[in-house]
């Protein structure tokens, strides 16, 4: 059976999955659904100081879980920053993971950080977007509300860290899902994130930055073709 491991962005934690997993955790097919908390946040947002936190501690957070459950069949879904953590988890583990899904990442090139990716003309940053704009422009307003006192604080360290190079396992298939109507990180700039992943394929989908509260039924109809 399918196991997925589902991984959150920048100030989320494993709460932001919670609409999107009933929906995979019904599926006959599927096995193990886990969403993790990347420590700093949801669960685990007292675990320590958020200074001394890098992405090495995240891709240990995440194999720890697919190893600690001996989950051998994985689709592996990262979100927004998740994507300078997951592939290096696919590394890891080796053929554990048999697909790794990027929803609508930043995965900056060799040597260069998300710090360095704020710079980029379609970032967030640059733009000077409203960040309700960004993650919500497709959200009610109770659900608004729900993420945005939700919305933590984020360790400074991982923004900063330079991407190191990385193997992914031979035969290891990867998709870039494009979120069409994110506000976050434009079409445009996801696509040049997805050419730097070197993904086999990009699939659209229409939905905003948080398609896993906007569209949860019919996102987990999309991942559950990889199932």
């Amino acid at each position: 059976m399918t196991d997925f491991v589902l991984v959150h962005g920048g100030a989320h934690g494993a709460w932001c999955w919670e609409r999107l997993v009933p929906h995979l955790a019904s599926d006959s097919r599927v096995g193990a659904v886990v969403a993790v908390d990347l420590r700093g946040h949801g669960a685990r947002r007292g675990d320590g100081g958020l200074e001394g936190i890098t992405v090495a501690d995240y891709v240990d957070d995440v194999v720890g879980e697919i190893e600690g459950r001996d989950l051998a069949d994985v689709v592996l879904v990262g979100h927004s920053l998740a994507g300078i953590t997951t592939p290096r988890v696919a590394q890891r583990v080796g053929d554990r993971v048999r697909r790794l899904v990027h929803l609508s990442t930043s995965n900056p090139p060799v040597g260069q950080s998300i710090a360095d990716l704020m710079e980029h003309p379609l970032s967030p940053v640059s733009r000077g977007a409203d960040f309700r704009r960004m993650f919500c422009n497709d959200l009610d307003d109770d659900t608004v509300a729900w993420l945005l006192a939700r919305l933590e604080r984020e360790p400074p360290g991982p923004m900063t860290e330079p991407v190191p190079p990385v193997a992914l396992p031979p035969g290891l298939a990867t998709t870039y899902i494009l979120l069409e109507r994110d506000e976050a990180l434009p079409p445009a700039y996801q696509r040049e994130q997805a050419r730097n992943a070197g993904v086999d394929e990009v699939v659209p989908f229409d939905a905003g930055h948080s398609a896993f509260l906007s569209r949860p039924r019919e996102l987990a109809e999309l991942l559950l073709r990889y199932a």
